[in-house]
């Protein structure tokens, strides 16, 4: 059985060295991603993921790109299992990244099991 291929997707090196390397401990391939840029290119490659996990914000002038890493990675990708990670928990932006269709938001700080739990859900659930 292949392992299961997440795309993380966060301006914070800190979060993403935590949060894959609680993924690959659990047997997952890890793709990182910085920017949002990089985001849509592995998206537009036409790599395999089973999962995105992504933040909202990356730059100050453009505070909603992880919306458009999911509206992007929907339409490309209606299969895949998304999950916006941020720490931005109003409701109206919970609502707008799921009619843009997120599988789940979770909002920081969060365990990383529960994030793990939400994936696998997504997962069941695109």
């Amino acid at each position: 059985m292949n392992p299961q291929r997440l795309l993380l997707v966060d301006d914070d090196a800190a979060i993403v060295a935590v949060v894959r390397r609680y993924f690959d401990g659990r047997g997952w391939q890890v793709e990182t991603c910085l920017r949002a840029e990089d985001a849509l290119s592995q998206l537009e490659s036409g790599a395999h993921f089973d999962a995105l996990i992504c933040d909202l914000h990356f730059t100050p002038a453009r505070l909603s790109e992880g919306l458009e890493i999911v509206d992007r990675a929907r339409r490309l990708r209606p299969a895949l299992a998304l999950l916006l990670f941020t720490g931005a928990a109003e409701p109206s932006v919970k609502a707008e990244a799921v009619r843009l269709g997120a599988n789940a938001v979770i909002t920081k700080p969060a365990p990383l099991a529960s994030l793990h739990e939400a994936v696998l859900r997504a997962m069941k659930s695109a």
